[in-house]
């Protein structure tokens, strides 16, 4: 079985993060279930904050919403998508050792995305979130968000749409949302959804999650579900099983992965390398409760 070195890029951006190499074997390939036929497809802009002591440094990722005709539609980064490809191609061209992080500044991707994926109507009337951490593939339910939104009378056009604002609480953090009536979809980025119109744009007032729709097109694509061996768990035991690898990434990668070669270095923002149990990430979840 091929071995090499590749580069997790599951939360920090290249400016945080240097590298995190790990030596594993070939993964398998990801075979797809068509769960819908496209209708739209919407591009938004994510700029988050990885660490809420540093409000003003920012992580940029690409997201994609596309919607079916039966109502599920899959929500990803495209960032991941892009990634995903760059490591494909690296490993056919030298496969004992992969800088993704190197790939991913030379190709413009300032981060290697967001691994979840949220699908929503999918079983119908559920939310199914997928998340990969490190080696694990983790799947959990949910019903459909009830938020209660406040819908107010200020506008603003996004996309040539006519927008109209809402503001809504939801899982600890305060929302003011723009919707479209003229596309009369009951969907938004991520878990939005419960508007009379599409979500084109959304951020919390502490503006650590914004989301802005950048286009939108026609679709006649497939909508897709990867079918991987996911471990069926809660939300709760993801985020659980997500924070305790932030708060140690290198007992979390050595305690699921016994048995590898690992190689973490990390560069800080002055330049100095960390190594081991000096490396730490920040925590700042867009879900808060």
């Amino acid at each position: 079985m091929k071995r090499w070195l590749f580069l997790i890029a599951l939360l920090m951006p290249i400016g945080v993060y240097s590298q995190i190499n790990i030596q594993m074997g070939a993964q398998k390939p990801v075979k797809n279930e068509v769960i819908d036929t496209g209708v739209i497809r919407v591009f938004y802009e994510l700029l988050s904050v990885a660490d809420p002591e540093k409000p003003d440094k920012t992580t940029k990722d690409y997201l994609v919403l596309e919607i079916g005709e039966k109502g599920i539609s899959r929500f990803y980064s495209d960032n991941k998508r892009r990634q995903d490809s760059i490591m494909a191609e690296l490993i056919k061209i030298n496969p004992t050792r992969i800088d993704m992080g190197k790939a991913l500044k030379d190709n413009g991707i300032s981060s290697g995305g967001d691994q979840r994926e949220v699908f929503k109507n999918y079983p119908s009337g559920k939310i199914m979130v997928t998340d990969h951490i490190v080696s694990s593939d983790y799947l959990y339910e949910e019903n459909l968000n009830d938020i209660q939104w406040q819908i107010g009378t200020d506008t603003v056009t996004i996309l040539s749409y006519l927008c109209q604002k809402a503001t809504a609480d939801f899982r600890g953090r305060h929302y003011e949302a723009w919707f479209a009536p003229d596309l009369p979809i009951n969907d938004g980025p991520w878990k939005f959804m419960g508007l009379p119109g599409l979500i084109l744009s959304i951020q919390d007032v502490d503006k650590h999650y914004q989301f802005q729709a950048i286009g939108l097109e026609n679709s006649t694509l497939p909508v897709n579900f990867p079918k991987k061996d996911y471990l069926k768990t809660s939300r709760k035991e993801v985020e659980k099983i997500q924070k305790r690898f932030i708060e140690d990434p290198m007992g979390f990668i050595t305690a699921s992965m016994p048995g590898t070669n690992i190689q973490i270095k990390m560069m800080d923002e002055t330049g100095s390398e960390k190594t081991g149990s000096e490396i730490k990430f920040p925590y700042n979840p867009i879900e808060l409760e």
